[in-house]
Parts: structure tokens; sequence; C-alpha cells
């Protein structure tokens, strides 16, 4: 199922999506991954059942491994396993991505555009997520500001 050809299936919780367009949209790009917090996968083995994502973290297990990006996942069955981000897929069938995500899949992975056009394309939703983050994070602090300025005056 490839979100790129049209075969997507959306429920409660967002749009299943192939792994292997996901493990292409996120790629090692740790802030990517994390957009998938809270999203489901579904894993090769039916015993595993459905799992969550849990957390995204950038490290490796032992010293003699370098770094990668883990996705921490949960399953039904109880277990909790970090997967590689660049393997992820090999043990993946699908997973749950939110709306803004599956577009941006469909429009970056189009089979028409070149692999430079697909790159060029993943990097500008990049600059424009982390932009997005950057406005939010000015606005939170302004916020606290305006409260703490407001607190001040009142003492």
């Amino acid at each position: 199922m490839s979100v790129r050809d049209g075969n997507s299936m959306e429920d409660e919780q967002g749009t299943w999506v192939s792994s292997e367009d996901v493990a292409r949209y996120a790629e090692a790009d740790l802030d990517r991954w994390r957009q998938l917090i809270g999203y489901r996968v579904q894993h090769h083995d039916a015993r595993w059942g459905v799992g969550v994502i849990e957390a995204i973290l950038w490290g490796s297990p032992c010293d003699h491994v370098p770094d990668y990006v883990q996705v921490r996942i949960r399953y039904e069955a109880g277990w909790t396993v970090m997967a590689h981000s660049a393997t992820w897929q090999q043990h993946h069938q699908q997973a749950s991505v939110p709306a803004h995500i599956e577009a941006v899949i469909r429009e970056c992975l189009d089979e028409a555009l070149s692999e430079d056009e697909q790159a060029d394309c993943l990097a500008k939703h990049s600059r424009e997520m982390r932009e997005q983050q950057d406005r939010q994070t000015l606005e939170r602090r302004k916020k606290r500001q305006q409260v703490s300025v407001i607190r001040e005056s009142e003492n």
C-alpha cells in the first residue's frame, strides 16, 4: 500500500501509509521522525500487534556502533523495542501518519519527480516545519514574558 499511488487508509488517528514511504519521508531526520510520535505502526508479524511510536532518540546502544535515529515502539503484545530508523520498514508493513505528513509524502515522493527534486521537496518541508516550530517557541516565550511582566506589575 503506497500513498503515492493513492492506496492509503484513513482511521480516527491518521492515514495509514506504507512503512517504506514513512522511511523515505523521515530518513535520518530527527524532526521528521518526531512528527510521528503517538502514531501507530503495524508489525509484519501479527503476533506483535499494532504498536505506538513512543519516542525518537539519537544515540547508540554501545560504544562501537555509530549514533543513529532510534524509534521506540510499544506493541499491544506488551513488548517495547528500539528500532533503527534505517531498517524499521523491514519489520513493519505500515504506519499511521497525520494528514499533513501524508500530503508531504504524496507530493515529495511522487515517482514523476527525480531523486534530486524529491530531496529538494523534503528539504523544503523540513525548513518550513522548523520555521513553524521556531515561531511557536517564540510565541510561547513571548507569552511567558508577558505573564512575568504582569505578575511583576501586580507586586
